[in-house]
């Protein structure tokens, strides 16, 4: 039988979501526990693969378990897991359910703390200012809204066969404790959340013009983005399916 969890974690002290070899990850975490629950290798496919240091709050992956393993991993997972990273939520899928090609959307957030405040330091990035043009920014995001090619944002290599994507929302608020970035889209290109945010922030600071955005998207030069910003204040907040799961 074919499973769905959802994962919250805090991502600083792994080399990403993704197994690799010799590194601490996220993934090879939660196949160790399911290790342990089953005394056998379950391989867990997550809806995406998040950088290093990145965080989230609701990561779905699903893997396939024997029909009598399913009560044992509802109550014990989250005593073989670090404390770092919480199951939520188990549940029961078709077969033929698979964690990333079904989704239809996901979303991101990003912080840029004021200050310099410890207790928050793992989950924002804290530039040392406390002051950005909320407005400009807000205009800067506008530019960022439907069907794009994003290639001026993203990493190079991966094996992208196209560079597109479909953004449904994007935003930016300023709060009490800085400034916060969010986009829901499609797919994601590696590494553009981060850039993007680094371009919106030096848009915020006034170094480069709110219609810096558009250029981007309109001629792919990456010359125009901002820097990539650090991995701990990004957070994948939500994916969604066709239907509610």
């Amino acid at each position: 039988m074919r499973l769905i969890a959802r994962f919250e974690y805090d991502g600083t002290d792994y080399s990403g979501w993704q197994i690799q070899p010799g590194d601490t990850t996220v993934q090879g975490e939660i196949e160790k526990a399911l290790y342990s629950l089953c005394r056998r290798h379950v391989a867990v496919t997550g809806a995406g693969r998040t950088d290093a240091g990145v965080h989230a709050a609701s990561m779905p992956a699903h893997f396939d378990i024997a029909p009598g393993e399913y009560s044992r991993i509802q109550n014990g997972l989250n005593t073989m897991l670090p404390s770092d990273i919480s199951c939520l939520s188990v549940q029961q899928v078709d077969d033929d359910f698979h964690a990333r090609f079904h989704a239809v959307s996901r979303s991101y957030v990003y912080s840029i703390g004021t200050g310099r405040h410890p207790l928050n330091s793992r989950f924002e990035f804290q530039p040392g200012i406390d002051n950005l043009d909320i407005e400009a920014m807000k205009k800067a995001v506008k530019y960022s809204s439907g069907y794009n090619n994003w290639r001026g944002f993203a990493k190079e290599g991966g094996g992208n066969t196209t560079w597109d994507m479909t953004v449904s929302k994007v935003s930016v608020v300023e709060n009490i404790r800085g400034w916060t970035l969010a986009i829901t889209a499609n797919r994601f290109l590696r590494g553009v959340v981060r850039i993007w945010s680094g371009t919106i922030f030096r848009i915020g600071a006034g170094r480069i013009p709110p219609e810096a955005v558009r250029s981007i998207l309109e001629t792919t030069d990456k010359r125009l983005a901002g820097p990539s910003l650090p991995a701990c204040g990004l957070i994948l907040t939500e994916v969604r399916y066709p239907h509610e799961i």
